[in-house]
């Protein structure tokens, strides 16, 4: 049996570059064929009714703060909450 050189177990780089720019072309077909992005209406100008005039004589209305059912909301609990001593002091400790 004759012994294996090193020349037999080595692969031929240039197999190896033909392998990565055939992966590669395919790779920019698939993405340019399949993965097409939808295409999206393009608006290129603002209508004439879109103006801030409407926004001139802003009125709010703050009639539901006179309401009878909002004046008998009620605060149950601590208002403002106070918080405890909760938690540990070293987070990392060992329990």
């Amino acid at each position: 049996m004759a012994p294996i050189t090193s020349t037999e177990n080595k692969h031929s780089p240039i197999i190896l570059v033909s392998l990565l720019i055939a992966s590669l072309i395919g790779g920019y077909f698939y993405y340019v064929q399949v993965l097409k992005p939808e295409a999206l209406p393009i608006q290129t100008g603002v209508s004439a009714t879109d103006t801030l005039s409407k926004f001139k004589d802003l009125k709010l209305d703050f009639s539901i703060l006179d309401d009878a059912k909002f004046k008998s909301l009620k605060i149950f609990g601590e208002s403002p909450v106070q918080p405890g001593a909760t938690g540990r002091v070293d987070l990392f400790a060992p329990f």
